[in-house]
């Protein structure tokens, strides 16, 4: 279970420029499951999901990663539960051009000080799961968008982590595309990974995939629905 308790996050406090992205959110979201924040843009989504990712720190509030709470660890530890717990698929990928797919997929296990051998293997292992191994040597700016996308998804899952977190993971893609992503999406959760992804696509959140849908406006939730 992720709990998040009276949740606020303020950017630039004391500053002519402060603003407030999130208010008093209170959430449980339960392992195992596919939970889809749903709202516009401005809505505190990307927020949301940077400070259940550990990329981020709320202003006030408390956050329990299945019982432990994670708010006030050191950043050494809060740098180890991101690598060991968290893989992330962000709205752009972030892919690396001018470096191969499975030197993107190998990026988030550097820092583990795996032997490069060790690594390689299991980083065409999650390309071969997208049938990507004969594209492993291939640049990124070479690869067509879906095949980008796997990648992204593949090298998000290179430390084995439990959660999924996906900003805007359709964005930028066609309904094709869409529709892939999410086929993806119900087979890493058959295999019993959570899932957490924010989207103003209905796509991803009309789709039977999803468990737990908490629309949220102005960086409150209106609505928290289990389907």
């Amino acid at each position: 279970m992720i709990s998040l308790c009276d949740i606020a996050k303020i950017f630039n406090a004391g500053k002519t420029n402060e603003f407030s992205a999130l208010h008093n959110v209170s959430l449980n979201l339960r392992m195992r499951e596919t939970i889809v924040l749903k709202g516009p843009s401005g809505s505190g989504k990307t927020t949301l999901l940077g400070l259940v990712g550990c990329m981020a720190r709320p202003t006030t509030g408390r956050i329990f990663l299945n019982d432990r709470e994670i708010t006030s660890l050191p950043e050494r530890f809060l740098t180890e539960i991101r690598r060991s717990t968290f893989g992330f698929i962000f709205q752009q990928f972030n892919l690396i051009k001018g470096i191969s797919a499975l030197e993107n997929v190998m990026i988030p296990a550097y820092p583990t000080g795996e032997k490069n051998s060790l690594l390689r293997k299991r980083g065409l292992e999650k390309l071969e799961m997208f049938d990507l191994g004969k594209r492993a040597n291939t640049r990124i700016e070479f690869l067509s968008g879906g095949e980008a996308q796997r990648v992204a998804i593949a090298r998000a899952l290179i430390n084995n982590p439990a959660i999924i977190i996906a900003d805007e993971p359709t964005a930028h893609l066609d309904s094709k595309l869409s529709n892939e992503f999410m086929e993806i999406m119900k087979d890493l959760k058959a295999a019993g990974t959570t899932i957490i992804l924010a989207s103003h696509d209905p796509i991803v959140y009309n789709s039977a995939l999803a468990d737990q849908v908490v629309e949220m406006r102005d960086g409150q939730v209106v609505k928290d629905g289990r389907l």
